[in-house]
């Protein structure tokens, strides 16, 4: 099966019982993940498409227990269930979520030629190489210092968009008066940009020092929302980021930064 559409940087193919995704990113033939991606933001990725083509119903995936919060942040809509109406094949660089009767044959996944991003292998090396280090417990970010309890407890907002009633987003911890504030509904997924500005490697917040000068920098977003407040996002990694005042993005999870040997996930924007 060739892929040939693009959705939300990967490629994509809909059928009438759901759909496959698979990384753009080739390096020579060989199919890879985008600087920021791994197997667990594939398989979000394969899900957030699945849903916005109108499927729904419980999902069975095998997960591990560092992957089981990330995912379930993330898609606050989604019902996992072992013996789920639709199931979550994982393969290398790729996902599927099909109907539970329906065959599937990895081995036949391919993406279109002009849906590949080319990448170059010492490019390529130095970024798992940069991750590597930046995962190491020898590492120690000059940056803010995020704990895992903070981290965790921010997950449903960060990943899922999830707000305060007003809607206020990032959430408060309290109110002013230090009641606990009401939730409000999820930040639609899809914003407009206001403002962006682009950090070469040696102006690059320290969390991100190893993998910037790989990156040749970052380009940061201030976008605003339809219904609720502006956010500042990272544009997702190895993707064209020229981008212009009132251009539409849409947020996916990738990888941002790595702290305390753990992977911090987020939201990153794509061009639409």
């Amino acid at each position: 099966m060739n892929l040939a559409d693009i959705e939300a940087g990967v490629a994509v193919h809909h059928a009438s019982n759901g759909v496959i995704v698979a990384s753009r990113f080739h390096m020579g033939e060989a199919r890879v993940h985008a600087p920021d991606a791994d197997d667990l933001t594939m398989a979000i990725d394969a899900l957030e498409a699945w849903h916005r083509q109108g499927h729904s119903g419980s999902v069975s995936i095998e997960l591990s227990e560092e992957e089981r919060p990330i995912l379930t942040a993330s898609l606050p809509w989604l019902t996992l269930d072992e013996a789920g109406s639709h199931v979550v094949h994982r393969f290398d660089h790729g996902a599927a979520v099909l109907g539970r009767s329906a065959s599937f044959d990895a081995s036949g996944i391919m993406v279109n030629s002009d849906a590949r991003i080319l990448v170059d292998s010492e490019k390529h090396t130095s970024m798992q190489e940069a991750w590597a280090l930046e995962l190491s417990e020898q590492n120690v970010s000059q940056g803010a210092y995020v704990s895992d309890q903070v981290h965790v407890l921010g997950l449903e907002a960060r990943l899922g968009m999830q707000a305060q009633a007003g809607p206020m987003w990032p959430p408060r911890g309290s109110n002013a008066d230090g009641s606990l504030p009401h939730e409000g509904e999820a930040i639609p997924l899809v914003a407009r940009v206001v403002s962006w500005t682009r950090l070469i490697a040696a102006g690059c917040p320290s969390e991100f020092s190893i993998r910037a000068p790989v990156l040749g920098g970052l380009t940061s977003l201030l976008v605003t929302f339809d219904h609720g407040p502006s956010g500042v996002f990272l544009h997702a990694d190895g993707h064209h980021a020229d981008v212009d005042i009132d251009d539409e993005v849409r947020l996916v999870v990738r990888r941002v930064y790595a702290q305390d040997g753990t992977l911090r996930y987020g939201r990153k924007a794509l061009l639409l």
